[in-house]
């Protein structure tokens, strides 16, 4: 009997509403919803690929600073000294050729291996070249590699090294 009541009241009034919402208002708040959404899982979606790249290209410039490093260490201990005698002469006429080359040689004693960094894709992305200078005084070392970015296509890293026996040289 309750339930008829209430039925007649509703009836009986016609400008009574009901609370709720019009279907307009549930439409428009779904839309500001969606938008709200979509661009915070935007806003998530480059903050996560940021960080992947900003580790990936920390991986990479550590592996290049660490074989620069590995190089500067083996040019100092390549001293006229520890070069054979059959060898000083020419090494002092092209100390950048002759540094290369030691640099270079498979199981020398001052071989350095180029870097290797393994990134997401287990590829090593990094090329190292070791060239003779303009001058024959100096050795140039290159790295170059393709950037983690989209933005950015490929990177390079040049060291320029005056080889440390050449100073000791004294040619004829």
């Amino acid at each position: 009997m309750a339930l008829r009541r209430c039925h007649n009241l509703n009836a009986s009034h016609p400008n009574t509403s009901l609370s709720g919402f019009t279907l307009t208002e549930v439409l428009i708040a779904g839309g500001i919803l969606m938008m709200v959404m979509v661009a915070v899982s935007r806003i998530s979606i480059h903050s996560i690929t940021s960080g992947r790249n900003r580790i990936e290209r920390d991986g990479i410039e550590a592996a290049i600073h660490n074989n620069i490093q590995l190089i500067q260490q083996a040019d100092a201990k390549l001293t006229l000294a520890s070069i054979p005698l059959q060898e000083q002469r020419q090494a002092c006429l092209n100390p950048a050729l002759y540094l290369k080359q030691q640099l270079e040689q498979n199981g020398g004693a001052i071989a350095v291996a180029p870097p290797i960094y393994t990134g997401v894709d287990g590829v090593n992305p990094i090329t190292r070249v070791i060239n003779v200078g303009a001058n024959p005084g100096i050795t140039v070392v290159s790295y170059q590699f393709t950037a983690p970015e989209s933005s950015i296509a490929e990177e390079r890293r040049v060291v320029e090294l005056n080889p440390n026996f050449q100073t000791r040289c004294i040619l004829e």
